[in-house]
């Protein structure tokens, strides 16, 4: 965040130079060394943990309904894990970069989940989307991204989904007429200064207009503790 100002003259994530490697992202130069994005991916848990926004979103959201999840950008696996002890007829898969990945199988393994949790390497702008999956996830997802982004990821999910899949779509949310919460302020510079420089805490409004134009006829929200919520868009 030292580079906050500058990335507003700049208009972009300039706090990247300081991270080896020429991707456009932080999240595919952490894999330039593997050390830091251990540490990287162990924070974010710890994080989860601490304010139980994973158990929430468990207790919140029933997926029971569904037979196979796919986990989009799920990091090291602490989403499906909780998830699977709580379901366990379900199955789920984490998609992300191959670093990522051995990160999350690892965790898998220690967790003796093998069985009904794994892996896929991939990219969901560039890649399509695995099959056979009537649950797409994203935690903590979308606030990485532009609305651009985030719109066509959504319309890729509804083409990918049978009819009756969800997309479930977890964030901290900001309120509606932007006036807060306070981590809605506190939480955008990051994405603008490091993660991406596109990225922030969007509205509710804003991730029900996305789902409404990428097809999903059925839009439902939960709000969940910590400033954070759920959206639902099912395939009609």
């Amino acid at each position: 965040m030292y580079f906050f100002y500058d990335a507003i003259l700049a208009n972009k994530n300039v706090g990247l130079s300081i991270f080896e490697g020429s991707e456009p992202t932080l999240y595919e130069r952490l894999a330039h060394t593997p050390e830091l994005e251990t540490i990287f991916q162990d924070a974010m848990q710890t994080i989860s943990r601490e304010r139980n926004v994973n158990a929430a979103l468990a207790a919140a959201v029933d997926f029971s309904p569904y037979e196979h999840l796919v986990d989009v950008g799920g990091g090291n696996a602490e989403n499906i894990i909780t998830l699977a002890r709580k379901y366990p007829a379900l199955r789920a898969s984490v998609f992300d970069s191959p670093s990522v990945c051995h990160i999350a199988k690892a965790n898998i393994q220690a967790a003796g989940l093998s069985g009904q949790l794994d892996t896929i390497v991939g990219n969901c702008f560039t890649d399509p989307f695995p099959q056979g999956f009537d649950c797409m996830l994203f935690c903590h997802f979308f606030t990485i991204w532009s609305e651009e982004q985030n719109l066509a990821i959504l319309r890729k999910c509804y083409t990918s989904l049978p009819t009756g899949g969800s997309v479930v779509v977890f964030n901290m949310m900001q309120h509606d007429d932007e006036t807060g919460p306070l981590r809605a302020t506190l939480g955008s510079p990051y994405f603008l200064t490091l993660a991406t420089g596109v990225g922030m805490l969007y509205t509710w409004s804003e991730y029900k207009a996305w789902m409404k134009e990428a097809g999903f006829a059925t839009v439902t929200t939960k709000v969940l503790p910590n400033h954070h919520g759920v959206i639902i868009g099912t395939k009609g």
